[in-house]
């Protein structure tokens, strides 16, 4: 009796046991749908952010890794070219050659390709700069000009570095020189005074022609040459009909049929360098952190001679410098050099104009936590 009950009593337990094991497997089943229609929203609302920020204009790019100035090596980013610093609206000056400046731009173009070719690093940022303060986008010729983007470049007349400035221009707008560092090789650096420059100039005669002659004549010969034709009775003040020197005119039609072959690749059978739409380098604070070039390019996986291209303005392979100038490091580059100095993103110095879009960045960053929890 005792056996026969305590056999009907373990079939009880063996079946209670069956019972709560079916629940719990049809519990686990539905806790695993939710898990996985949470997951698939997750990765709906992602794409769908995904898909919001690569989208510039109808053209395919990176809004969001541009506009926070990071660098995604899995982003497929639009051409240079193709983008809103580049369109139609940001050549404002409307230049129509003549045929002596035609003849100019067909000789220019032979050495266009390889010109724009040292400027691939500089490009994006240049033209941000330029749209940044509303510049006519020919502007970027000038660099072209005056050293073919060779930031060592140095005229017999004295002036040295991309902008061509004098010693003495290119100080009364801000550029320093030391035993360690020259600004005036610095692109950065020489690139946002020649820029205030040329808006001086402008604001001066408020005229084109006239600023483009005076960036290379200086401000006061042209000035001179303004008062002499209007003592002479000129009313109508323009290139043709006033005293400008042989060489201010030769150096207008230079810039003017370098915007044209800028503008109009294809009539000079020339064709652009490949440039991302993306800042191509960023600047890091090194204070401190690094002593010399060769150590940024080992400890941050840069070519060391893209690092003192970027870096010109240093004239030693010594980092050492008494005014704080930071490092421009190529953006593909910065993450692994940051994370071998022990420093964080907020510490790394912006470019000028290069605005920082922490919201979306923060939208993003809440996202990927919601899709790992």
């Amino acid at each position: 009796m005792i056996k026969k009950t305590f056999l009907v009593f373990l079939s009880s337990v063996l079946f209670l046991v069956f019972a709560v094991g079916c629940s719990s497997e049809g519990s686990g089943d539905k806790s695993a749908f939710k898990q996985s229609v949470d997951l698939e929203e997750v990765n709906a609302a992602l794409k769908g952010k995904e898909t919001e920020n690569t989208s510039v204009d109808g053209r395919t790019g990176a809004a969001s890794s541009v506009a926070s100035n990071q660098y995604d090596p899995y982003q497929r980013y639009s051409s240079l070219w193709n983008s809103e610093l580049f369109n139609d609206e940001r050549f404002k000056l409307n230049v129509i050659l003549t045929p002596s400046e035609k003849k100019e731009a067909r000789v220019l173009s032979r050495s266009f390709e390889s010109h724009m070719d040292r400027a691939k690093l500089f490009m994006h940022y240049l033209l941000s700069e330029l749209k940044e303060r509303n510049l006519p986008v020919e502007l970027a010729a000038i660099p072209l000009v005056e050293s073919g983007f060779d930031l060592r470049a140095r005229s017999h007349a004295g002036a040295h570095g991309p902008w061509q400035f004098t010693r003495q221009t290119g100080k009364s707008f801000g550029l320093e020189v030391s035993s360690h560092y020259d600004e005036f090789y610095d692109f950065v650096a020489s690139t946002q005074a020649s820029l205030d420059y040329l808006e001086h100039l402008y604001s001066e005669f408020h005229n084109w022609d006239f600023a483009l002659i005076a960036y290379n004549q200086g401000e006061f010969g042209v000035k001179k040459v303004i008062r002499r034709a209007k003592n002479a009775g000129v009313k109508n003040l323009t290139v043709n009909n006033m005293g400008f020197t042989k060489m201010g005119r030769t150096y207008l039609k230079r810039v003017r049929a370098y915007a044209d072959i800028m503008r109009h690749p294809k009539a000079y059978g020339v064709e652009y360098p490949e440039i991302e739409n993306r800042p191509m380098f960023k600047r890091v604070q090194i204070a401190g952190r690094l002593s010399s070039m060769k150590e940024a390019a080992k400890l941050s996986g840069a070519d060391l001679q893209t690092l003192k291209l970027l870096n010109a303005g240093y004239l030693t392979d010594s980092l050492k410098s008494k005014k704080q100038h930071g490092l421009l490091v190529p953006v593909e580059n910065v993450a692994q050099l940051e994370r071998a100095l022990g420093i964080s993103t907020e510490t790394t110095l912006p470019l000028p104009g290069v605005k920082q879009n922490t919201e979306l960045a923060n939208i993003d960053s809440k996202q990927a936590n919601l899709a790992v929890n």
